[in-house]
């Protein structure tokens, strides 16, 4: 065993050393790259419920991506302050997980009008008034989305309640970024028959695009524009108190997640979807696939969609994404699944729902996520709920 200090200089002549002299960390591999580098055993995690965990993956260069760089790299500042200084997989605090703001109050102006002549409704979003947020400190960016949803005839006597599972029309306004009391005064026109404005029921939400990209709801109204009497004012002035948002049950998502360390090869799996709502009004079926996006700081890395399963609410697809990504940024990216529903243009599909996943998300994401990294070279399978 050497006795020599290692900033000695006969330190880097010394036969009796056991280990060679370190020269320095090796340099920060970017996205995208296949090359691999020695690693260091996961940390350990508190033990967490167990879920369906389905075989193994073993490690080889039959996993490598030869696709070449697919991936930005990171900035050299994200690199720097010891990120490198260990060759571990990142594992995550609890503490960073992601708190949505909410809306506690809020109210939204706006005006809706008929044009009889032109058989179209006239809708103008104002602005947003009263607005108090859960954390003061929080910086939003906020639009307002509405929604038409239409009652199909053979159903509109038969219930008083909200119908809200049948989208007809969706609009949105720009975005306000910074800004906690947004004026919009943005003016759209709808074609709506006159016989027709009773079978529409309004859905009004105040929406955020938060850090992740995620667009959340932070309030909303529902009403029907039989209650306006459109066909005789002239122009109906609202101001709708914002509630919190109600989830609407649009289905749920199986998702496999899958790390290799040494091959720094992260895999994301489209198992299967249920519950779908039906998109085809012939047959009351769904022509579903699902786009799979790597995200970093807001930002697509990478981007796959699975094929399309035509004619099943309940599509089972068991197709498999490769990612590129350091063992260090496992804290740091996530993912974005989409579910869409493929009209018979490009312009009539449809987004059904979103489904993010990631360390610093909510609770259930967490979960699974701090699963896989326990759990190495392992598929681990959850049930994600679709998210509006």
């Amino acid at each position: 065993m050497c006795v020599l200090s290692p900033f000695c200089w006969l330190y880097h002549y010394c036969p009796f050393q056991t280990h060679a002299p370190v020269k320095g960390h090796d340099p920060a591999q970017g996205y995208g790259s296949t090359s691999t580098g020695s690693q260091s055993p996961p940390s350990e995690c508190m033990p967490l419920s167990p879920r369906m965990r389905v075989g193994s993956v073993k490690e080889s260069s039959e996993f490598s991506d030869s696709s070449g760089p697919s991936m930005i790299e990171m900035k050299r500042a994200q690199w720097k302050d010891g990120l490198m200084q260990k060759r571990s997989l990142s594992v995550p605090n609890v503490d960073s997980m992601d708190h949505r703001v909410t809306l506690l109050k809020g109210s939204l102006d706006f005006t809706m009008k008929y044009d009889k002549n032109e058989r179209k409704l006239i809708v103008n979003i104002l602005k947003v008034t009263e607005m108090i947020l859960s954390d003061t400190a929080a910086v939003i960016s906020p639009y307002v989305r509405v929604r038409f949803y239409r009652v199909p005839y053979q159903f509109f006597s038969l219930s008083k309640d909200h119908v809200i599972n049948n989208l007809h029309i969706e609009i949105r306004t720009k975005m306000k970024k910074h800004n906690d009391n947004p004026t919009f005064n943005e003016l759209f026109v709808i074609p709506i028959d006159k016989d027709d404005l009773k079978l529409y029921t309004v859905k009004i939400q105040l929406c955020d695009l938060d850090k992740y990209s995620r667009h959340i709801v932070l309030g909303e109204a529902t009403f029907t524009l039989k209650k306006l009497n459109l066909a005789e004012n002239e122009e109906a002035e609202c101001s709708e108190s914002l509630q919190p948002p109600i989830d609407e049950d649009i289905g749920d998502v199986s998702i496999g997640l899958n790390y290799l360390p040494t091959a720094e090869k992260l895999y994301l799996t489209i198992v299967k979807i249920r519950g779908l709502r039906p998109m085809n009004k012939q047959d009351n079926t769904t022509d579903a696939y699902a786009r799979v996006a790597l995200m970093f700081d807001g930002r697509h890395l990478k981007k796959s969609k699975t094929i399309i399963k035509k004619g099943d609410l309940n599509p089972e697809f068991d197709e498999t994404f490769a990612f590129d990504v350091p063992s260090q940024k496992l804290g740091s990216v996530y993912f974005r699944v989409s579910l869409l529903h493929a009209g018979k243009t490009k312009e009539e599909h449809r987004l059904l729902g979103r489904v993010y996943i990631g360390p610093n998300l909510d609770a259930e994401s967490h979960a699974h996520w701090m699963e896989m990294i326990q759990l190495p070279r392992k598929q681990v399978t959850a049930w994600h709920k679709i998210q509006g």
